[in-house]
């Protein structure tokens, strides 16, 4: 991403971050959403799945499915178009409308795609919003926010004042008269609507249904009062029949809203047509005398070539951004038409990977809540990185992340930036209570005057640490320290060394290590990432050991996951080789409760101890409760369990630095969190986590230490 690309994200940030307004609005939808949506999808344990499978056959088979259902549309005298672009689908929908005609328009992202209501706006067209929330919108000429909560981001008191100009008089500030208001108003529009254009949320090819569900009843009123019902809709909306497009229709609900089903559900199959028998024939209904079905490619035939299909998975229930860091905290300005990260992998196949690029391609932390909260299992931050690799191979990772991965990849050179950064640091840093404070300003570094930098130590972990000597161990291990630990949080690799040869575990290292290569991996520089990874593949498999151990959840994603996809086209050797590696990687939690039977620790540690689960671990690598069995075992320590445990703290490694601001408005939902539970000790499994969490309890003046569990174990083998 180059520095004028940078320069337009960081400012779109610092918008959403200024907005408080429409942060209120949002925080209040996930506070009704949230739990409605956790209590509900356990009810339909077997939904995802087959929703993700539904999916995945419509998107093999697109090209038979988009036929059948032509056909079985058209046989139900519906008129079928297929839009290549988004012109073509524009130009087919402006000519069933007449000059100066009216249009009412409910909620779709498909239109949006195509930008449908400006382009039939700029040829004297009037078209009217009937979703409330995008009926203030249009109003307030304010772009939508949510997509199911448009309007979120804009105050009772604005609305007011929007209603009351629209219909001529002063009205009473309150919910119930502006939905009056806006009811009477839209109604009239109805009634006297030419046109009426919906989206659909499916289509069953078998029987040539239109799905469109909704709570305000207004996409029915959309459908069937004006002559004309024009459907705008993507092609992988088709699924093979009726019954599956149902399943859709259920999801849409469950992780959309945290409900069973939509208040109304809409199945539209054919012009209306009256059945009286006392009739010679059929004629026309209480609906429309004519259906137009568009169907977009625009991009997406391009978005399957490249590896991308999965995209098309995505059945716009919002649920990834009800539960996505970035957009909590800068909403709208995250995500180009189509809100969030999945909007920039969208957009990317649309319109153009510049418009991904400027509109926070770069924004990702990479938490994977997106991919847990997602009713089909959308993997988006791995299809982000992917684009990312596809932005890089183009323009390159810049200068700056050039520098700074070539000299991750050098074995040598991390230990003697450690030496200087010890010998010569104070000329430009300050000790301060919980780390180091910049005497300088470096916002391209994310390094402000007030921030909290961890100590660099004068010797690296791997220059001190010295293992036990075990004469019969139970179980020999391999241990990966780390960048963090190596040359800051080298007190946590010690802890580890002594937890281990308490339970008489060998512990052999290397004699020098390079990064995982996950911060190349993550900003799509896979050269370098390449490169780390066979320096780390020929160090590790060298080992005669039982299993490879981590205190860095991520640098252990970057070994079990990680390596495997980027040697994926390599020789089966070396395949071979990296999947045995991948087998032995444990983190150290998982280790000590699984692995060997622990000993239980006797000295007590008189704390209330909170824990944060670390995205990797809690979501890549599925290690939730051995934390806390282990912190269970500790003598003397109150746990107290923190509300949202496993929301992103807000580090994401270079991010950050990248967009620290940022970075630190996510971790303060985290603390207020962690002083809610009054503990005195937050507890992590992520080196990362912690320096971050130490910057954020400075920056608020909180008073709780940070410990790794393996450090509070390690205090409570006697350990000082």
């Amino acid at each position: 991403m180059g520095d004028q690309t940078h320069k337009i994200v960081k400012s779109k940030v610092s918008e959403g971050l200024h907005d408080m307004e429409s942060r209120k609005g949002r925080f209040r939808a996930f506070d009704a959403i949230r739990p409605a949506m956790q209590k509900m999808v356990p009810n339909y344990p077997e939904l995802s799945n087959n929703l993700r499978r539904i999916k995945a056959y419509s998107i093999d088979h697109l090209d038979d499915i988009i036929a059948q259902a032509k056909q079985s549309l058209e046989a139900k005298g519906c008129k079928v178009y297929l839009a290549e672009t988004s012109a073509e689908a524009q130009t087919y929908i402006a000519g069933l409308i007449p000059e100066q005609g009216l249009v009412v328009k409910s909620k779709s992202n498909a239109g949006k795609e195509i930008n449908i209501s400006h382009y039939l706006e700029d040829r004297g067209v009037t078209v009217v919003e009937t979703d409330l929330g995008d009926r203030i919108n249009q109003l307030a000429k304010s772009e939508a926010s949510h997509s199911l909560a448009p309007a979120i981001h804009i105050p009772i008191e604005k609305v007011t004042e929007l209603f009351s100009q629209e219909e001529g008089r002063q009205l009473e500030c309150s919910h119930e008269a502006l939905v009056v208001s806006a009811r009477k108003g839209l109604r009239d529009f109805l009634v006297k609507a030419d046109v009426g254009i919906s989206g659909a949320n499916a289509i069953a090819a078998d029987t040539g249904s239109v799905f469109v569900t909704e709570n305000e009843g207004n996409i029915r009123a959309v459908s069937m009062m004006p002559k004309v019902h024009i459907v705008i809709a993507g092609v992988e909306k088709i699924v093979p029949t009726l019954e599956d497009a149902m399943q859709v229709i259920r999801a849409a609900a469950v992780y959309g809203v945290g409900q069973d089903v939509g208040t109304y559900v809409s199945v539209i199959s054919g012009v209306s047509e009256s059945l009286d028998p006392d009739l010679e024939e059929f004629t026309q209904g209480q609906g429309p005398r004519e259906v137009h079905i568009v169907l977009l490619k625009n991009g997406r035939q391009d978005a399957i070539d490249v590896g991308f299909k999965e995209s098309l998975y995505c059945i716009n229930c919002g649920s990834c951004l009800n539960f996505c860091p970035v957009y909590a905290e800068v909403g709208g300005k995250y995500g180009y038409k189509y809100l969030g990260g999945r909007g920039l992998v969208f957009a990317a196949f649309h319109d153009a990977l510049e418009k991904s690029e400027e509109n926070g391609l770069s924004l990702c932390i990479g938490c994977q809540r997106c991919h847990t909260a997602c009713p089909v299992q959308m993997a988006t931050p791995e299809m982000l990185w992917k684009l990312r690799q596809n932005a890089v191979s183009q323009k390159g990772v810049g200068w700056k992340k050039d520098l700074v991965f070539s000299m991750l990849t050098k074995p040598k050179t991390l230990p003697m930036v450690s030496k200087l950064a010890t010998t010569f640091g104070k000329l430009a840093l300050k000790e301060g209570d919980k780390g180091m404070k910049s005497r300088l300003t470096f916002n391209s570094l994310g390094v402000t005057h007030d921030r909290t930098l961890p100590r660099f130590s004068g010797k690296s972990f791997m220059e001190i640490a010295k293992p036990k000597a075990i004469a019969k161990p139970v179980k020999t291990v391999g241990f990966y320290p780390g960048c963090v630990v190596n040359y800051t949080e080298t007190d946590l690799g010690q802890a580890l060394l002594h937890v281990l040869g308490e339970n008489n575990v060998q512990v052999k290292l290397a004699k020098e290590d390079v990064c995982c290569g996950i911060p190349s991996v993550v900003s799509g520089d896979i050269s370098h990432a390449k490169a780390m990874a066979l320096k780390n593949i020929e160090t590790y498999t060298a080992f005669d050991m039982d299993a490879l151990v981590f205190v860095c959840p991520s640098c252990a994603v970057a070994f079990k996951e990680e390596y495997p996809k980027l040697f994926a086209e390599d020789s089966p050797e070396l395949q071979a080789k990296i999947s045995k590696l991948a087998e032995k990687v444990k983190d150290i939690n998982e280790f000590l409760c699984q692995d060997i039977d622990l000993k239980l620790p006797q000295e007590k540690v008189t704390e209330t101890v909170t824990y944060h689960d670390p995205c990797h671990l809690a979501r890549s690598l599925d290690v939730k409760k051995e934390p806390r069995e282990l912190l269970g075992k500790i003598p003397g320590l109150n746990f107290v369990e923190m509300q949202d445990a496993d929301m992103c703290c807000g580090f994401g490694g270079s991010f950050s630095l990248s967009f620290y601001e940022l970075s630190q408005r996510i971790n303060e939902g985290k603390l207020k969190n962690v002083t809610e539970t009054k503990a005195s000790t937050l507890a992590t499994s992520c080196p990362g986590c912690m320096v971050h969490f130490r910057d954020g309890i400075d920056q608020h003046h909180m008073q709780q230490k940070v410990s790794h569990v393996v450090q509070l174990l390690s205090q409570a083998y006697g350990r000082r």
